[in-house]
């Protein structure tokens, strides 16, 4: 692993590790509250995301330099918790839309093409994986994406927006058209979360063996001189 590739897992390691503890910590407070569990004041929330990201920034400095150098080499399990917790965010961040979630697939792709290139992989073996984890990252947007979307359609603002744009009558598309609307894109966001995916697993893969073979070009013309 070069030196670019690992500060740049480095940034990203350093950064989801305290952010995701800063969600998960003010959210569950959040959810305590709001589900009546406890009656807590809002400056507990706040209080709680912050603990959650001191704890997150503590666990960088303790342990970032580790989970580095094992980042290609951790448990698949716990990459794939990470990624769900991940997408979750991203959802959220995008406010339901889809954008985040297709860039995290694109990124799980990255990964798994240069997880393949670090630990050997053959060409084939990169392809099965890829197609695994192309498979995973497009059930889980469309898992993510699906009811958001059937949600939308009790939305004015948008049952108006896609009435106008289809010209069609508005009660038509609160109903089964709509459904069938929304059951369509979920198939298109698969298929092109999918073909992202796999895209950049065999991009990284395949760039990481250039790489290689330049590098070991570099070194024959060295012991030749």
């Amino acid at each position: 692993m070069n030196r670019a590739e690992s500060i740049l897992i480095g940034l990203f390691v350093g950064i989801a590790c305290p952010l995701l503890l800063f969600v998960f910590c003010s959210w569950t407070v959040a959810a305590i509250t709001i589900y009546h569990v406890l009656l807590l004041p809002s400056r507990v929330i706040i209080i709680a995301g912050f603990t959650g990201l001191g704890i997150g920034l503590v666990m960088d400095i303790v342990w970032l330099k580790r989970w580095v150098r094992r980042f290609y080499t951790a448990n698949t399990y716990l990459m794939m918790a990470v990624y769900l917790a991940l997408s979750v965010v991203a959802l959220a961040f995008f406010m339901g839309l889809p954008i985040g979630s297709l860039v995290l697939g694109i990124l799980a792709g990255v990964y798994v093409g240069r997880r393949q290139f670090h630990t050997g992989g053959s060409g084939s073996a990169c392809s099965k994986a890829a197609h695994k984890v192309g498979l995973f990252a497009g059930l889980v947007t469309t898992a993510e994406t699906l009811p958001i979307g059937l949600l939308a359609l009790d939305e004015p603002s948008i049952i108006n927006f896609v009435r106008s744009f289809l010209g069609l009558e508005e009660s038509v598309i609160a109903g089964p058209l709509g459904v069938t609307l929304v059951a369509a894109m979920c198939v298109v966001l698969f298929v092109l979360q999918l073909s992202c995916t796999l895209i950049a697993a065999t991009f990284t893969f395949s760039l990481g063996k250039e790489d290689g073979q330049a590098s070991a070009r570099a070194d024959a013309q060295q012991v030749h001189r």
